[in-house]
């Protein structure tokens, strides 16, 4: 098997979280410890300091890094003036519309990151691409495939950022048809790992495959538990773009201006406390949800104006929305490891 830095790294930090994840959900059910909701601590742990925070390890890829800045500068500039119009006016037609635009942007986002790293396993291992279709098959459907079965189940008691924010329409005679599909799909692509690729079946982007099919079925399919999906979820996509941002920057910053000389340890604590300002903002202002994490967020009145919402809603998601649409033009194969 050939990794992105070695055996360890690979299966702690980004193969592995899809699993360690999936087993910490299981074994809280098994043992009826899950919460039923997410409880405060998870909150800030998962959301804030994994969620938001890798959000913001984007900007050593870009912003902060001096061949990027130049090499994308247009981009760079482009993506947020581009980011914050579209949001004041998706805003301005109805805060549902803004909400159910960026859900489904974060889901081609976080569709795109597994099929990205899984190529990128899928070239390190110098795999043979005659049957690439099968494999961009194999990858899509371990992600699409849920989202499928969640839209065709009706409303439920997870969401990917607000309620109501997914179109629903209950099918319940489809979901049959997609669950075997997924299976003939799986068992067509192990068979051509099997029996056309050398018996490849210990590889690292098949193991990074499964982890993708175990994070996303369980809290979505399986459990249809809100805690669960946003555990796995966050977490098997959360850290595993912490663990490239560090191979592919921080552990060779000398292109990242003011933070070359900084322990690792130091940059991270950046992009935790990044992540706790944007939230307790978010706090502040909007949600009111939180207030025993958040120092003063009882001080300040929520807002009301429909104006002001329309200008400060799209300026705090800003950051995300930014991230998901740079992510398409920083991670090409050829600047991977």
């Amino acid at each position: 098997m050939n990794f992105l830095a070695s055996k360890k790294f690979d299966f702690l930090w980004i193969i592995g979280p899809a699993f360690y994840s999936s087993f910490f959900v299981l074994l809280l059910n098994f043992f009826n410890l899950a919460p039923q909701s997410i409880t405060p601590l998870y909150w800030l742990i998962f959301v804030v300091f994994i969620d938001v925070s890798h959000v913001w390890s984007t900007l050593f890829r870009t912003y902060l890094h001096k061949e990027r800045r130049a090499e994308f500068q247009k981009e760079l500039w482009v993506a947020p003036i581009l980011c914050y119009g579209t949001g004041v006016i998706l805003y301005a037609l109805g805060d549902l519309i803004f909400w159910r635009c960026l859900a489904y942007l974060a889901v081609f986002h976080f569709i795109r990151q597994q099929y990205g790293i899984y190529r990128i396993y899928h070239f390190k291992n110098k795999d043979d691409s005659t049957f690439w279709f099968i494999n961009a098959l194999a990858i899509y459907s371990s992600t699409i495939i849920p989202l499928i079965l969640w839209h065709l189940s009706g409303p439920s008691s997870i969401n990917w950022f607000i309620e109501g924010d997914f179109f629903y329409y209950e099918w319940p005679e489809l979901i049959p048809f997609f669950k075997i599909s997924s299976l003939v799909i799986l068992l067509l692509y192990f068979l051509k790992e099997k029996l056309l690729c050398h018996n490849k079946l210990h590889s690292t982007k098949n193991y990074f495959l499964i982890g993708s099919l175990l994070s996303w079925w369980l809290g979505i399919v399986w459990l249809k538990n809100d805690w669960a999906f946003t555990l796995t979820n966050v977490i098997a996509h959360g850290v595993p773009y912490f663990a490239l941002i560090y191979l592919n920057d921080l552990k060779q910053r000398d292109k990242i201006i003011w933070w070359r000389t900084l322990p690792t340890l130091t940059v991270f604590i950046f992009l935790f406390a990044m992540g706790f300002m944007e939230e307790w903002l978010w706090d502040l202002f909007i949600w009111k949800e939180h207030l025993d994490i958040f120092p003063f967020s009882s001080s300040f009145q929520e807002v009301e104006s429909l104006t002001i919402l329309t200008l400060i809603v799209p300026l705090l998601t800003l950051p995300q929305a930014t991230h998901y649409v740079l992510d398409g033009f920083i991670w090409k194969r050829t600047r991977n490891i």
